[in-house]
């Protein structure tokens, strides 16, 4: 198994100096073949993370309809929502109407994403709870598709439960590959979660939001249940000209598909710097005529090229070798 080819993607220079320098790989999948935007990921299989909560939802989405979901619920489900009250409001509805609690949730109790849902639980002497998880959302769909289906609600974030094996074996599909050819681990919120190269999990992102418009029309329509507020996946979904869905993951990964266009674009960084993922990806992405109107878009507020003093004053800047 060779190693991913990670090229330099970024660059940002204080006052003349080399400070920090980013690498990565971007591919660009579309049905007719496969464009190295950067590097070459050498077809080494990464953890999906988070960007597999759509395969997730797509394997179990006949719980929208029977448990009458909402957009809304349904965009959280698929979600690393920030906590925010609309998130935690949405998952609590969801756990009401499959008659479950928050207890029945495995993801582990985390503090909110969201700088001011995290200072309001301080605010409130309250303690952080397992649907304050960013993952709270997926986990209440599983629990949902447990009660259609009559399985176990104790032990639903075990490998071999059968929800579980089902799910696996739906997101490899969906890449292309055979799960017995698929490594499988755990996620931070104790859910399995499978690796493959960038370029199947590029051709499953946009099988899923090809095939399942309930969940589609539910994330481009509702972008902050998708994640959050000044969150990378749901401001770039917000800043689309309405054909836009991406997921950020763990690991420094993000999807991007155009489902206008029939591509979808990937991006792994070699390190944990988010902030580079997103400037990176949104140069990119803006250079690529994806947006209807970057220049006054959150976007560009919060990912800029100008390194500066906490009173605004220039020091530098970022190089994106995009």
């Amino acid at each position: 198994m060779q190693l991913p080819k990670y090229v330099l993607l970024s660059r940002n220079i204080r006052n003349g100096l080399i400070e920090e320098e980013h690498f990565g790989v971007i591919v660009e999948y579309r049905p007719s073949g496969i464009n190295k935007i950067a590097g070459e990921d050498k077809n080494y299989p990464f953890y999906l993370r988070s960007c597999m909560k759509p395969f997730q939802l797509a394997a179990i989405s006949e719980i929208i309809k029977n448990f009458d979901f909402t957009p809304q619920e349904t965009a959280v489900c698929q979600a690393s929502h920030s906590g925010e009250d609309f998130h935690i409001e949405a998952v609590s509805n969801i756990l009401k109407k499959i008659g479950l609690k928050k207890a029945d949730l495995l993801c582990p109790a985390q503090m909110p994403l969201n700088g001011e849902s995290r200072k309001n639980l301080i605010k409130l002497e309250q303690q952080p709870e397992s649907i304050h998880n960013n993952c709270s959302g997926k986990h209440a769909a599983m629990l949902a598709f447990c009660v259609l289906k009559g399985y176990d609600t104790k032990n639903y974030n075990d490998i071999n439960h059968p929800m579980q094996k089902y799910i696996l074996n739906f997101t490899a599909e969906m890449c292309g590959l055979r799960l017995k050819d698929c490594l499988i681990s755990k996620d931070g919120c104790t859910l399995p979660v499978i690796a493959t190269p960038l370029k199947n999990l590029a051709e499953g992102f946009l099988n899923v939001f090809n095939n399942y418009p309930e969940i589609t029309n539910a994330i481009i329509n509702n972008p902050y249940y998708a994640g959050g507020h000044g969150r990378l996946d749901s401001e770039i979904i917000k800043a689309g000209l309405g054909n836009l869905t991406a997921k950020v993951g763990a690991g420094n990964l993000c999807c991007v598909a155009d489902l206008k266009n029939q591509t979808c674009i990937v991006i792994k960084l070699s390190d944990p710097d988010n902030y580079s993922r997103g400037l990176i990806l949104t140069t990119l992405l803006n250079k690529m005529n994806k947006f209807k109107d970057f220049e006054n878009s959150v976007l560009k507020q919060i990912y800029s090229n100008d390194i500066t003093d906490e009173n605004g004053v220039k020091l530098g800047e970022t190089e994106v070798m995009i």
